[in-house]
């Protein structure tokens, strides 16, 4: 039954053969990605394991590399995301090694074996390739580099996420009242041998849904996403879901899909992303407001003031033992504070190269490191720690030069919502870890943003100006 995740690369070829890469990625990468769960995987011997993203993203690939990379540019970001992908593989396989310094017997003959695990680094950069690399590919080749085609594939490509992030708001509405998945009640009858570690936990009497994404902190950064870009839609996609839903009502399908967004938005229970979600919209209001230079002035103040109630409010509200916490909130913060104080003497232990993802020792009963930022450091040491800050600050120079141009506003606008699902996301994953589903859409959206190459107002395209050159036969 576990072959069901084939289903998608089947689909995909099929795709593939019938019509253009675009249409495979909106019609068959796009829909696994978001509405499949991806902790369940396909494992042929000798090869690494399968999930749905993996299955439709391999047959994409291979496509995107055949016709599309003649359009390729080479810029420093792509060297920045496929050297984090090898970062993680470099730990993974030689942390022990590159610790002690005995990775310098690899190139010996006579040398003893390095203590290591080569096969494990090698299954983790073929999940780099496969959730890192590929998705980037994808995001910066196919959704605005056809000359003449970028604003259409754009809106394409938004409302075919929004759609669906509405189907899975609308399907969790079940998790919501029950605290049951049904997500895993449905597919755990195809992997009855995988038992699954993510449970539906509750909040103030409520299930909080994680949709097919594992967990709701992680459900509720893409429902950010989503209705971000459902906002830029229904401002610049003035025909998209006009149509009534019932006649004789005034819902319409966008104003269902904006009503879905919050929704799934507030069933997550989640506050990180609720607090990405406010401190995004607080920068896009000071961009409408101001120029672009003061709105960021004026947003580092407000960043910095909450940064500062923030820490004395959480240092307040954590400053007692776990075991004394008086409810699930304040255990949750109190284990945040604690991970702080426990992982860092580990990251100073193995600052290079970091520990790797499977033998990172689980502290102090910490079975999880729900910190982005950290869980690199301790992982992949402060290489691997320094290339995520340096793709996150690379995505926001280029989104910065983007707005100081002199763009349309179509343009203009989506680059502020790129920036503001960027802010989101940066502040949501000090809550989290990047996995599932969101490192996914943040590759492809670091992609689509260094595929951006809007149309400079007042400077007519090749287009235009041979369109004003015409010849005429002139007969004498």
């Amino acid at each position: 039954m576990e072959l069901i995740i084939l289903l998608p690369a089947v689909a995909c070829w099929v795709a593939l053969a019938r019509g253009p890469i675009r249409k495979a990625l909106l019609n068959v990468y796009l829909p696994a990605v978001l509405l499949l769960p991806q902790y369940y995987s396909l494992r042929f011997p000798h090869l690494p394991p399968l999930t749905f993203a993996d299955a439709a993203i391999l047959p994409l690939g291979a496509a995107l590399w055949v016709k599309e990379m003649r359009r390729w540019r080479l810029d420093w970001m792509d060297l920045w995301v496929l050297l984090l992908a090898a970062s993680a593989a470099l730990s993974e396989g030689l942390s022990t090694a590159l610790a002690n310094g005995t990775w310098k017997q690899l190139l010996s003959v006579d040398s003893p074996p390095v203590v290591g695990n080569l096969a494990n680094g090698g299954l983790q950069f073929f999940q780099g390739l496969c959730t890192m690399v590929v998705p980037y590919m994808l995001g910066k080749l196919l959704i605005e580099q056809h000359a003449g085609e970028g604003q259409t594939a754009r809106k394409r490509v938004l409302r075919r996420i929004v759609v669906l992030l509405a189907i899975v708001a609308g399907i969790s509405v079940w998790d919501f009242l029950t605290g049951n998945s049904i997500w895993q009640r449905v597919f755990s009858r195809f992997f009855r041998d995988q038992p699954v570690a993510w449970t539906v936990q509750m909040r103030w009497g409520f299930g909080r849904i994680a949709g097919p994404y594992a967990h709701a902190i992680l459900a509720g950064m893409i429902f950010l996403m989503g209705l971000i870009y459902c906002l830029w839609l229904m401002k610049f996609a003035p025909n998209w879901g006009t149509r009534k839903v019932f006649h004789g009502l005034p819902l319409t399908v966008r104003g269902l899909v904006l009503f879905a967004m919050v929704g799934g938005m507030l069933m997550t229970q989640s506050r990180g992303p609720w607090i990405g979600v406010g401190l995004a919209l607080v920068f896009a209001l000071l961009v409408w407001k101001l120029p672009l230079g003061r709105a960021a002035l004026a947003f580092v103040f407000v960043l910095a003031a909450f940064t500062i109630v923030a820490s004395y409010v959480g240092k307040r509200y954590t400053d007692v033992d776990i075991n004394h916490a008086a409810t699930e909130e304040q255990r949750n913060a109190i284990y945040r504070r604690d991970l702080l104080r426990t992982y860092i003497p580990l990251v100073k232990e193995r600052k290079a190269f970091g520990w790797g993802i499977t033998t990172l020792p689980a502290m102090h009963g910490h079975l999880s490191v729900d910190n982005e930022y950290l869980l690199l450091a301790a992982a992949q040491g402060l290489t691997g720690l320094g290339l995520f800050l340096m793709i996150l600050l690379g995505s926001g120079i280029r989104l910065y030069k983007l707005a100081r141009m002199p763009i349309g506003m179509e343009d203009r606008a989506l680059v502020f919502a790129h920036l503001t699902v960027l802010l989101g996301l940066i502040t949501t994953l000090t809550t989290v870890y990047l996995g599932e589903q969101v490192l996914l859409l943040f590759f492809l959206l670091v992609g689509w943003i260094h595929g951006m190459k809007p149309s400079i107002v007042g400077v007519k395209t090749e287009r235009e100006q041979s369109a004003g050159y015409r010849f005429q036969k002139v007969l004498t």
